[in-house]
């Protein structure tokens, strides 16, 4: 009986400190098919699916005034600045939650109050990377500040309303928004608010 698709173990093919690209073959009944994925592991397999990172959807001030907590920062990758979540790897030892307050802290210089919901570790870009984030939704407060940052970031931190989301949308520009981003700014605008999860989640 067939086990389904599998993949061999996988080898490393560069040695950097914080990414590497590594090169495994998918095994499936028709053969066998090579693929260069990038890693932050030493040592990337099969096992227990862990978050990698903690992105936050963290919103600020009463339903009537919501303002959604954004980051703006310029990426070597795309060699733009991105529109994105206060984000962060987690730590040994730490929660996703436990990341997502310390990133939050670090990168706006506010601080996370209730979190709501939690997300299961979720794929990032399954053809390219292994790496899977957890989505903390959390209520937030206090001032955005970047004395937290460490010397190598440099954020911009915005505060968004309803409005200023629906210009963000309808007229893009040379920022590049994140696709972790841009569904919850379209869910946004077809809510006609900014809120978050209530309730009994999942439910």
């Amino acid at each position: 009986m067939s086990t389904g698709p599998h993949c061999t173990a996988a080898s490393r093919i560069t040695d950097e400190r914080f990414v590497n690209l590594f090169r495994t073959e998918i095994c499936t009944a028709k053969g066998r098919s090579p693929w260069i994925f990038a890693s932050r592991k030493r040592n990337p397999g099969p096992g227990p699916v862990t978050a990698d990172a903690a992105v936050v959807v963290a919103v600020v001030g009463s339903e009537e005034q919501a303002r959604l907590v954004l980051t703006r920062e310029f990426r070597a990758p795309i060699c733009a600045y991105e529109l994105a979540l206060p984000a962060g790897l987690v730590d040994a030892g730490e929660t996703p939650e436990d990341a997502a307050r310390r990133e939050f802290r670090e990168e706006t210089g506010m601080e996370l109050g209730r979190v709501l919901h939690v997300s299961p570790p979720l794929a990032s870009s399954a053809g390219l990377t292994d790496e899977t984030v957890a989505m903390v939704y959390a209520e937030a407060s206090g001032a955005p500040s970047r004395e937290n940052q460490t010397e190598h970031e440099d954020i911009e931190i915005l505060l968004v309303s309803l409005e200023e989301i629906r210009a963000l949308v309808g007229r893009p520009s040379s920022d590049v928004i994140s696709s972790r981003l841009y569904p919850i700014l379209l869910g946004y605008l077809s809510a006609g608010r900014i809120a978050l999860p209530t309730g009994s989640w999942p439910g």
